[in-house]
């Protein structure tokens, strides 16, 4: 089983590195003007009961209408929530559900056959625009632009490492790990669509293992976007530890799922 305050942590040590956080009891606020339609950036993270739902959620809409951005929120622990969900749309916020899987490495390597047409190599300005362009062939990360300025704000965060994995010298599949305290989590893994079904990101998964290893890290999670890439993650060792419910909550523009499959 996981620790939802422990996930929530390292969630929250994740935003801190790309938007300004403000915490609350019921959890925290995140929010960054200058990428005002990049979803991640700017979300209410909320895990903890809430005690009056109608001001609450009244409260959301006013710190993020205040900062000119669309109120959207993430809501975790429902069974303690239930007044709150029902509040959701007699506030004017539309909603989906999600469960999704949280994975942790197991710490033992899976087996994979050498492969000397295989390169993984850290991502620098030297070959930074090969990894971005992976990143940004991906539909379900979102519009490229903000790919881009998410990409270029996190690169150059001590607390992220970007990977590129070439094969026979073709950039076509990259990843990053993003770290805090002795806790990693991987992000990103990306797979340029002509190079998808040939195991790539096996090799991938298992330089980012050697490297949680070698920087001595107590956790590598993953949290996967649907059950086939979760069947990805567990060949690499990655195993399932629970599933977190969740509802994602906005009051205007597309939701999650419609992102994802664009």
């Amino acid at each position: 089983m996981y620790d939802l305050e422990q996930i929530m942590q390292l969630d929250i040590d994740y935003m801190k590195k790309i938007s300004t956080i403000e915490l609350c009891k019921e959890g925290a606020f995140a929010y960054n003007q200058a990428l005002p339609n990049y979803y991640d950036a700017n979300h209410a993270h909320i895990w903890r009961k809430i005690a009056d739902p109608a001001t609450f959620l009244q409260n959301i809409k006013d710190f993020y209408q205040t900062n000119s951005l669309i109120p959207r929120l993430y809501l975790y622990n429902l069974e303690d929530n239930p007044s709150c969900i029902k509040a959701l749309e007699k506030h004017g916020f539309q909603y989906e559900y999600f469960i999704d899987n949280i994975q942790c490495w197991n710490s033992e390597y899976a087996p994979l056959t050498p492969n000397s047409a295989i390169q993984i190599e850290r991502v620098t300005d030297a070959n930074m625009e090969e990894a971005l362009a992976v990143e940004m062939s991906i539909t379900t990360f979102g519009e490229p632009s903000l790919i881009q300025q998410a990409f270029t704000q996190t690169y150059r965060s001590p607390h992220f490492t970007y990977y590129l994995l070439r094969l026979e010298g073709k950039a076509c599949c990259s990843a990053n790990i993003f770290v805090s305290g002795n806790q990693g989590r991987v992000e990103s893994v990306a797979t340029i669509e002509g190079y998808r079904g040939r195991g790539l990101i096996g090799y991938m998964l298992r330089h980012i293992q050697q490297q949680s290893v070698e920087w001595g890290l107590k956790h590598l999670w993953i949290l996967p976007i649907n059950e086939q890439v979760a069947k990805v993650y567990h060949r690499a060792n990655f195993k399932s530890v629970g599933k977190i419910a969740s509802i994602h909550a906005f009051t205007e523009g597309k939701s999650l799922q419609e992102i994802r499959q664009i």
